[in-house]
């Protein structure tokens, strides 16, 4: 029973994504609104029953309280980057619903929605990659480099603050040099761990992840009503969709940003005690209310 349901997934998110493409062509409204929502979760559905199909276990099916824990999660890691785009003004959304209800939901469920799916994408390809190395060289973490590697982190998170017309391409390179050395250093999944062992399958099925996840964010975005726009200094031109050309290749790191701070988040969630993990959801939403507000203020055109 529980294999068909996981199995069914597929043909369930293949079916809510063809009845959202139908009505959107058919000018409904409602779906102006919320179509990015319902590819990119109709998507998950598939990707999330492609990978059981495949490897008889996916992300859902292997937990599916931390598989929806991880989509309230992702909502706290896409915010961190839109705080950033407080100061760097690099995109804008457009075509919002006016009630606050209706547009707040959309934040929590488009934003829930990052990184389940590029876990989803890039454990499809880890399981392409199994047993394939694929390494370019090996590392020899050192203290003196994890000291380096987090310095060079939050020097990339000032930087853009204070120039952001110059520098804020380092926003999506910050996070991964100051997160893998955090996780390294309490233990939790890192991939300078697998560097260490010369092993790049799965760097190289995160950055394939950030890459497809990029080019479908870019794709579902294009064609909703209600979308973002870009505009980035010294690098906005030759669009695809709406992205710049180059910027598609900070969709790579990005996913590595994803990586690192995914784990970094497990691993103090498998360390936080339950009442704990109850007061840290109420900060959260607390933090989500709060950004709600800002991106309203500075970030949504009227």
């Amino acid at each position: 029973m529980k294999k068909n349901f996981f199995q069914l997934n597929l043909f369930v998110g293949i079916l809510i994504f063809l009845l959202a493409v139908a009505l959107l062509g058919l000018g409904s409204s409602f779906m102006k609104v919320w179509f990015y929502c319902f590819a990119w979760w109709s998507f998950i559905l598939f990707m999330d029953g492609l990978n059981f199909r495949k490897n008889k276990t996916s992300p859902l099916a292997e937990n599916p309280w931390l598989f929806h824990s991880t989509a309230f999660f992702s909502v706290f890691i896409w915010l961190i980057f839109d705080l950033f785009n407080l100061r760097l003004e690099n995109w804008s959304y457009h075509n919002l619903p006016p009630n606050l209800g209706e547009r707040w939901l959309g934040y929590f469920i488009a934003f829930g929605s990052v990184v389940p799916a590029i876990k989803e994408i890039s454990f499809y390809f880890e399981s392409v990659l199994k047993g394939k190395k694929a390494a370019l060289f090996q590392i020899k973490v050192s203290t003196l480099m994890l000291k380096i590697f987090f310095l060079l982190g939050l020097s990339f998170v000032f930087l853009p603050i204070f120039w952001p017309n110059l520098f804020f391409p380092l926003v999506w390179l910050c996070f991964i040099f100051l997160l893998e050395p955090l996780n390294y250093w309490l233990k939790n999944e890192t991939l300078l761990a697998d560097l260490e062992q010369r092993d790049w399958s799965r760097v190289w099925s995160w950055v394939l992840a950030g890459l497809v996840a990029g080019i479908l964010w870019e794709l579902f975005n294009f064609w909703a009503g209600t979308h973002w726009e870009y505009n980035l200094p010294y690098l906005n031109f030759g669009r695809v969709f709406q992205m710049p050309v180059l910027g598609y290749t900070g969709f790579m790191p990005f996913a590595l940003e994803i990586f690192a701070f995914y784990h970094l988040l497990a691993g103090l969630y498998r360390k936080l005690k339950k009442r704990i993990i109850l007061s840290t959801a109420l900060l959260l939403i607390g933090f989500y209310i709060g950004c709600f507000y800002l991106i309203d203020a500075f970030t949504v055109v009227k």
